[in-house]
């Protein structure tokens, strides 16, 4: 009989961080209110975001800064989905693997370590990615032009649900102007 207290006493200090929680939570009033400004509000770093993801080309034309940014895209194994270039606009994505051996362990640890304390755990980890991009240039002078790229990953996992990421390091746009100031160099 005591075996049995003793895996429920367990059991329930495992869940006091949990249920102290919970007290602490917003009512549904407040948290919707909250989400309600916050929708489509503007981010804060919008505008150094907006700086990195932008670079002018000069005395490169819209015309060839997009057929130069399609081959980058391409040699890069993306498949272009949208172009418009009347207007500037060029978008395209790629699928790719998101399994990662140390999100698989930890959680299949988790799961085995619950169930020795008689908990029920779903394991969760990525697993596919769809890695999307949206580019568009303008003018920038009589002999120049401007690009700005963006990028996002769509990860699902083993459940079946997705996330976004913006992927806005400057790493990622920088890496991709600087292929392009190659291409547009190896053609003059």
């Amino acid at each position: 009989m005591e075996v049995p207290i003793r895996k429920s006493l367990i059991r329930v200090a495992m869940l006091m961080p949990i249920i102290g929680i919970v007290p602490a939570c917003q009512t549904d009033e407040e948290w919707a209110n909250r989400t309600a400004l916050q929708t489509g509000a503007q981010r804060i770093d919008a505008p150094a975001i907006r700086s990195r993801q932008t670079a002018t080309f000069f005395r490169t034309s819209e015309e060839r800064l997009l057929v130069e940014a399609t081959q980058v895209l391409q040699d890069l194994g993306f498949t272009i989905e949208e172009s418009a270039p009347r207007y500037g606009v060029l978008a395209g994505s790629k699928d790719r693997n998101a399994v990662e051996a140390p999100q698989v362990v930890a959680q299949v640890a988790l799961t085995v370590g619950l169930a020795v304390l008689g908990v029920r755990y779903n394991p969760v980890w990525d697993t596919d990615q769809v890695i999307r991009t949206t580019l568009s240039t303008r003018p920038a002078g009589a002999s120049d032009a401007t690009l700005r790229v963006s990028f996002e990953r769509i990860v699902t996992n083993n459940q079946g649900i997705s996330r976004v990421e913006e992927l806005t390091a400057a790493e990622f746009s920088s890496g991709f102007f600087e292929q392009i100031r190659q291409g547009l160099a190896r053609q003059t």
